[in-house]
């Protein structure tokens, strides 16, 4: 058995979280909160809907007036589409690589996680313009070798993909919870949750397919996520700028996913605690523990970039030259600056005080820096390849066989930009409020679960937990 422990920082003992409730006051407190759809609730969907309708009609004037003839236009809808990819289609690792570790802190952020693969509906609808503006591999540098119907159909089949998986993951993981609104819920809700789970029952061996299928889904869903951000590095990064060949970028990519996976989860953790009624439920644990793996991922930030940076550095061929001016220290410089100050030095200068990571407004405002430096990040990437892909004639036909001879003028967002931008992030939350009320967002079979390996007891003056350990 593991005692959890208290420490003691500037004269306050911290005490871990205490969990009295049953599993019936689990059940029945999380069904009421999912179907609660109280003003504040309905004022937020309202506000964020409206942003997505802003966004849809920024893409029509984008439309209208520029076509899918050139890239430029498109640069900032890229940047929220590989922002979207980045945060929230990673979010649902999170909680798959805590499952696997048999984390019990996790358990109440899980599904929190999880509900992040919703936004992949407005994610994939966003790739598709996209994939217009991509010509043929024949005739060009790509990594397709001119393979027919590539780039477009392994990209979309790889984005489609990640979509699916994530969706099935989050629908076996609800399976219990969706079985308890079956059976102890109202109105539509409970009709809609007998017709998915008709034959959930709980016996010994669909618990074991459950466990299992988590686990198969978590890993093919880990693994579809890298490649899914390789694909985008490769097809919409490097094969469109001249001279670009860094073989960092996509590892960088993917681990700014995981970075930003933990920072999204924290932030809408925060919110749920201020805002959404599960005070019982959330507590420092969760950040505190979060944190840690933040502040490691954020060191990696570091390490990656540093490694794809280097190169160039000491090369100083002049195209590598060009490379760097434009990504970082010249036409980009502020996006670089404002993402390697919001993603790097305030996650690890913040974070490495106990005190933060023991708070959940620190963590929060943390993960929220993060989430807007890695915007920034990819502001600088996409916007400034797509800028540097019409420079060519004949764009999509024969794309850069020289080199990059010169550094371009930075390209600010016009009023389309703009609304694209906003109605991206609008839509993701949008999608994400929605789902709040046809899934529980806290997972209800977790956390009573964790109360299987939980005993409270008395210690001299105070009540402490004790934690048993499954193997």
């Amino acid at each position: 058995m593991a005692t959890s422990n208290g420490s003691h920082n500037g004269g306050h003992l911290y005490q871990p979280q205490v969990f009295t409730k049953t599993q019936r006051e689990i059940t029945r407190e999380v069904l009421d909160q999912t179907r609660s759809t109280g003003p504040g609730y309905k004022r937020a969907l309202a506000f964020f809907g409206l942003l997505l309708v802003l966004g849809i009609i920024g893409f029509i004037i984008r439309a209208t007036n520029d076509g899918f003839d050139r890239f430029s236009p498109w640069g900032y809808m890229m940047a929220t589409f590989s922002f979207l990819i980045t945060a929230a289609a990673s979010a649902p690792v999170f909680s798959v690589t805590q499952r696997m570790v048999r984390s019990h802190w996790r358990r109440p952020m899980a599904r929190v996680a999880e509900m992040f693969a919703v936004v992949g509906v407005l994610s994939t609808l966003m790739f598709i313009p996209l994939l217009l503006l991509l010509p043929s591999a024949e005739g060009r540098r790509s990594i397709w070798f001119e393979w027919p119907g590539t780039p477009f159909w392994p990209d979309i089949l790889a984005v489609v993909f990640l979509f699916v998986l994530g969706i099935a993951l989050l629908f076996v993981a609800a399976v219990p919870d969706l079985a308890a609104t079956r059976d102890l819920g109202d109105g539509w809700r409970q009709r809609w949750a007998a017709r998915l789970v008709p034959g959930w029952h709980g016996d010994d061996r669909q618990w074991k397919v459950l466990r299992a299928g988590l686990m198969v889904l978590g890993a093919l869903y880990f693994m579809m996520l890298i490649y899914v951000h390789f694909l985008i590095t490769a097809d919409f990064a490097q094969a469109l700028v001249p001279g670009w060949k860094d073989s960092i970028l996509a590892p960088y990519h993917a681990l700014s996913g995981l970075q930003s996976a933990i920072a999204v989860t924290l932030v809408a953790m925060y919110l749920l605690y201020r805002f959404g009624g599960f005070k019982d439920y959330i507590h420092a644990d969760q950040f505190k523990s979060a944190s840690k793996i933040l502040l490691g991922l954020s060191l990696l930030w570091f390490y990656f970039w540093f490694s794809g940076f280097i190169v160039y550095w000491y090369g100083r061929q002049p195209v590598e030259q060009n490379v760097l001016k434009t990504f970082m220290f010249e036409a980009y410089r502020w996006p670089f600056v404002i993402s390697m100050v919001l993603t790097f030095f305030v996650p690890v200068f913040g974070l490495m005080w106990n005190f933060v990571r023991k708070s959940l407004l620190g963590p929060a405002l943390i993960g929220f820096s993060i989430l807007v430096g890695t915007m920034m990040d990819r502001v600088r990437i996409y916007v400034a390849t797509f800028s540097i892909a019409d420079k060519r004639a004949d764009a999509l036909e024969a794309l850069h066989p020289e080199p990059l001879l010169g550094v371009p003028t930075a390209q600010m967002p016009v009023t389309a930009d703009v609304m694209i931008v906003i109605g991206g992030i609008g839509g993701a939350i949008f999608l994400y409020l929605l789902a709040m009320k046809f899934i529980p967002i806290i997972s209800i079979w977790e956390v009573s679960e964790g109360l299987l390996y939980r005993k409270t007891v008395p210690f001299l003056k105070r009540t402490i937990m004790l934690m048993g350990k499954p193997d």
